[in-house]
């Protein structure tokens, strides 16, 4: 299979997870040793195997993204791909009623080896941290983007 296709079918059942909270079909889309890399000010992190990657993943999304009402996912451009990698940049737009929209802004980087994911890193824009913190201060809504 492609690598573009291995991406879309991890992102595709990413979805699905997001939506029915079934878990473990990620776990077969992760080496046994792959690694998470979190780049952000002040919940940056580094996770290490299937189980504490999508522990932190699920952490996150419960603390953040489901805080909201809906989250759209925007590509921005096309993805850059190598024989092993994708790269793509992002925009995540979270909205809730009665509240400006949040927008987080990132890029992710997607190695693969023997078919599986052995390496995800997400960095954000520096700026997501100060802007995450000035509109929780805002609207008085507490989210917690933290992976650990």
């Amino acid at each position: 299979m492609e690598i573009m296709q291995k991406f879309m079918a991890y992102a595709g059942e990413f979805e699905q997870t997001y939506a029915d909270d079934d878990w473990s079909r990620l776990t077969k889309h992760f080496a046994d040793d792959a690694v998470y890399e979190v780049q952000a000010q002040g919940f940056g992190c580094r996770l290490a195997g299937p189980a504490a990657i999508l522990a932190g993943i699920r952490k996150s999304v419960d603390n953040f993204d489901r805080r909201f009402e809906s989250r759209e996912i925007k590509v921005l451009g096309a993805p850059e791909v190598s024989e092993d990698t994708v790269r793509l940049k992002w925009n995540v737009l979270y909205d809730k009623e009665g509240c400006p929209q949040f927008v987080l802004r990132g890029q992710s980087e997607v190695r693969f080896a023997g078919g599986v994911i052995a390496y995800l890193c997400d960095s954000y824009d520096p700026q997501v941290g100060v802007e995450l913190a000035e509109w929780c201060q805002r609207t008085g809504v507490k989210v917690d983007p933290s992976y650990v």
